[in-house]
């Protein structure tokens, strides 16, 4: 019996489908219509038989012949109608759920995806969604199995009642069996689901990070890794295939040995007249029909519980889930940034209860003013960042931009007054007036030149072959990282944004590449409040203020000059760099 559960999941999937009842409803209507037909032809082939054995009768025979050849006619647009019409709206649903889950995607926080692999969410995507689309075979087979049953019973019982009770006798056994491996196709379809969201993520992991595989020589490592899933899934698969594989034969086993007793007892009530040649003949092909009923609804089970297994994914995984971000009803647009921010009293947990990753924080940002936030890593520094365009909420404390509480406003509107330029750029793989234009689609191409040319950037794309229409490849692949971050930079001077903030971007370029990203940045930063994370203290000596944060809590700020002559944390940091830095240009001189 299904479990409340599995009702909930069916109502919720009805739900869903409510869009298409029209199609579904053409769909199975053509689904009876030609079960009817099949039922009403293997009537009319008693009358064939017997016109043509019995009575002779070749004007009978033409008539029933014609009569069945239009049958077949009838039947063949009603086998149209319902595999185009449950198509439709089938594909129709996968289609607008694909959607769905993918818009809920983009409305959740992004805690959602730090602790979730993207192989997993793009198996929900592909697998999951593609799992619940079999229930148009589902539907179809719901109403035409039932008919064929119902209908192929009571024909039979016209026949013959004797020869009808002696191939029921099986209906029971045939029954149990079909639940018993329903409730295990149940299991085995979550497992698979499993198994095959594990091949996807190792297979995404390792695509994107073919750079470090190479560098690393650990394509063997790799291989086997991708092999030890895939066989996994591949065992999950064939647990489901022999367990389904062992219901057919089992109900053609009960079945064969009805029949071969209706063929024995058949032939008995011919030789005593209590039956006709034509009338077994229509019994048998119906007993056949009822037969493929049987094994039907044992499959409709057994496909149930795979749909309802990737449907509790779906759901469950994705549009069950709330951001943990959220805008209050009703809430006001965010009116033109002028520059000024303010943390007070702030502290941040990543989870209810668990360790503050950021303590008591509070300090301020003039409008047009440079703040410098430095530390060890695993200071807070990014996650501090994260508050200012309301990635995260504060656990305590609040988070103000112009005097505003940051939560009181809509996200959106905050988001597009605010600027990022990340450590590590992603680039989409379009071509590098996209990648530019990308917060300000409408923009003229005369913008992303003068963004580019801000940005340090016109000069390297005019050499390039295609100019601003070149594709970058899948994140950015073919550019350097000096010039995908400055690319980025376009990007957000494009944006125009009040508030910028830059997360360690030069901590990963080279020397030459640093120095035109620093030009840019520097044009970027004229006349916004910026925030910058850094990782090269030689980077932020003119920041207006610095932050030395550890441990989750501010231990020194002040200027550079400031924290300097305090010889704290800061100072130690910084004199230990700059002896670093002294022994690399000694060493690059040495060569």
């Amino acid at each position: 019996m299904p479990t409340r559960d599995d009702r909930q999941l069916q109502r919720r999937l009805w739900r869903d489908l409510k869009p298409h009842l029209k199609y579904i409803a053409l769909g199975l209507i053509c689904a009876a219509g030609a079960q009817a037909i099949t039922l009403r032809i293997f009537a009319l082939t008693r009358d064939v038989v017997n016109a043509a054995q019995h009575y002779h009768d070749v004007s009978l025979l033409n008539r029933v012949s014609l009569i069945v050849i239009g049958a077949f006619l009838i039947k063949f647009v009603f086998a149209y109608g319902q595999t185009y019409y449950l198509s439709l709206a089938i594909n129709r649903f996968t289609m607008r759920l694909r959607e769905r889950v993918y818009e809920h995607l983009q409305s959740l926080s992004l805690s959602y995806f730090t602790h979730r692999r993207t192989g997993a969410l793009m198996s929900v995507l592909t697998n999951d969604i593609n799992a619940i689309s079999n229930g148009g075979t589902l539907l179809k087979d719901m109403v035409a199995a039932p008919i064929g049953l119902v209908g192929g019973l009571v024909w039979l019982f016209v026949i013959s009642w004797k020869l009808s009770l002696i191939a029921v006798v099986g209906v029971p056994l045939m029954a149990l069996i079909i639940r018993a491996i329903g409730k295990r196709m149940r299991q085995i379809g979550q497992q698979t689901q499993l198994r095959l969201e594990d091949v996807t993520a190792v297979l995404q992991e390792t695509i994107a990070g073919v750079r470090t595989i190479k560098a690393f020589a650990t394509e063997p490592m790799e291989i086997k890794r991708f092999k030890e899933r895939n066989y996994l899934s591949y065992r999950a698969m064939m647990d489901g295939v022999r367990t389904s594989a062992a219901l057919r034969p089992l109900i053609e086993l009960i079945g064969a040995g009805g029949i071969a007793f209706v063929l024995w007892y058949g032939g008995h009530q011919i030789v005593r007249g209590e039956l006709d040649f034509g009338g077994l003949s229509s019994f048998l092909l119906t007993l056949n029909l009822v037969a493929q009923s049987m094994q039907t609804l044992g499959s409709i089970n057994v496909t149930r519980q795979q749909v309802l297994a990737a449907a509790e994914r779906v759901y469950r995984e994705v549009l069950d889930v709330h951001p943990e971000v959220q805008e209050l009803p009703d809430a006001p647009l965010m009116p033109p940034i002028v520059g000024h921010v303010r943390f007070e009293n702030v502290r941040f947990a990543y989870h209810r209860g668990g360790r503050l990753v950021l303590d008591d924080i509070s300090f301020e940002m003039q409008p047009g003013t440079v703040v410098a936030v430095v530390g060890h890593s695993g200071a807070g520094k990014s996650t501090l960042a994260d508050l200012i365009p309301r990635f995260y909420d504060p656990t305590s404390g609040r988070v103000l931009i112009d005097g505003i509480d940051i939560r009181t406003v809509q996200i959106a509107s905050l988001r597009k007054q605010i600027g990022i330029v990340p450590q590590e750029t992603l680039l989409f793989g379009g071509t590098i007036r996209d990648n530019i234009a990308y917060a300000v689609p409408d923009a003229t191409d005369e913008q992303v030149i003068e963004a580019a040319k801000a940005a340090h950037a016109h000069e390297f794309i005019q050499r390039l072959e295609k100019g601003y229409e070149t594709l970058v490849g899948e994140r950015g692949v073919r550019l350097s990282g000096g010039e995908r971050q400055r690319i980025a930079i376009a990007r957000a001077i494009l944006k125009n944004p009040r508030i910028l903030i830059l997360d360690e971007a030069t901590s990963s370029l080279d020397t030459a590449s640093e120095a035109l990203v620093q030009q840019a940045l520097e044009e970027l930063m004229r006349g916004r409040t910026t925030l910058v994370i850094a990782h090269r203290l030689s980077t932020v000596v003119n920041a207006d203020q610095i932050l030395v944060l550890e441990h989750g809590r501010i231990v020194e700020q002040g200027t550079h000059q400031q924290l300097l002559a305090k010889g704290g944390v800061y100072a130690r940091l910084f004199r230990k760099q700059m002896g670093e830095q002294m022994a690399q240009e000694l060493v690059t001189q040495g060569e």
